[in-house]
């Protein structure tokens, strides 16, 4: 009977089409039994459609009575659903509040017993400060007297330090003054035999220094002379082996600068003042460079040779050019 709820409204149209269904139909019948007798003209059948109130049938009341109970205890389920939503929600509530209350009680007595182990701990703490209060007062008392022993000691024997440091400060006095006589003494001493010294000293000093000038000066000479000779040597040997020019004339001069190894071999040759003639320039190179080596510079003490013959300004100016 769903249809019969849901769509009652569409009831009084298919009624009012089942009754005229029923009229064609017993029409039909009559029809039927009659075709014996002799036909007469067909007239079409003459049908009253009357729209009929459904709800004033015993159909439609039948319908309305279920749609109130359908309504009724549709009320009624949702009233029943609203207690149980209800009844769930106190419920809820209620546990709500006793876990609230559980929570409650469990913090409550979870801070008991914090406090209760705070008294404790305090108690312990205050058991042991006293404790070490007291073994610090004790310790402090130790360390008092031994503190007071061992400045009395040191008092003691700082006066007994004193005593022997002026008995010794009165021995190393006596000690010194003693050591002082004899130092005086020795230092007198040492003074005349320092000055006897030093006079003789003075007197070899200038003996020496006397000798020392003269062998000096006879060494300076010899060394001049050998260095005059030398040089006059390398002149002449320069001289012997230069090809002479044809432009070369009298007064015509060139300034060398000769370095010599230490056994006498020419090392370089440099230009240091020119002729003004290239090839007279040239030529007195040249010549240098033939003699190759002055055998004589190898008997040279070191000393003479590094002062003298390291290093020879040459000035090469032949005497018997043309005018």
């Amino acid at each position: 009977m769903k249809w019969l709820r849901t769509e009652s409204y569409h009831i009084p149209t298919i009624l009012a089409i089942s009754l005229h269904l029923g009229i064609v139909i017993v029409g039909l019948v009559v029809a039927d039994f009659s075709s014996s007798e002799p036909p007469e003209p067909k007239r079409p059948p003459i049908v009253n459609a009357t729209v009929v109130d459904v709800s004033e049938t015993i159909i439609g009341k039948r319908e309305a009575e279920q749609r109130a109970a359908e309504q009724a205890a549709l009320a009624e389920e949702r009233r029943r659903q609203a207690q149980q939503k209800a009844d769930s929600e106190r419920r809820a509530l209620e546990e709500r509040r006793n876990q609230l209350a559980r929570e409650k009680q469990a913090q409550e007595a979870a801070k008991q017993k914090e406090l209760e182990r705070q008294r404790q701990a305090q108690k312990l703490e205050q058991e042991r400060a006293a404790k070490q209060a007291e073994e610090k007062r004790r310790l402090e008392k130790r360390l008092a007297e031994k503190q007071l022993a061992e400045r009395q000691l040191a008092e003691k024997q700082r006066i007994e330090e004193q005593a022997r440091k002026e008995a010794e400060a009165k021995r190393a006095q006596e000690e010194r003054q003693r050591q002082q006589e004899e130092q005086r003494l020795e230092q007198e001493r040492q003074r005349q035999a320092e000055a006897a010294k030093i006079a003789e000293q003075k007197r070899a000093e200038e003996a020496a220094a006397q000798a020392a000038a003269e062998e000096k000066k006879k060494k300076a000479a010899e060394e001049a002379q050998m260095v005059q000779s030398i040089s006059s040597l390398i002149n002449s040997r320069v001289a012997a082996v230069w090809s002479r020019p044809p432009s070369a004339r009298n007064n015509m001069r060139t300034q060398l600068r000769i370095d010599f190894l230490p056994n006498g071999e020419v090392l370089n040759v440099q230009i240091m003042k020119g002729s003004g003639d290239a090839l007279f320039d040239a030529r007195a190179v040249d010549a240098v460079y033939k003699v190759r080596r002055i055998e004589e510079l190898a008997q040279v003490d070191s000393y003479v040779f590094e002062r003298n013959f390291r290093t020879v300004e040459l000035i090469f100016n032949p005497q018997d050019l043309r005018n």
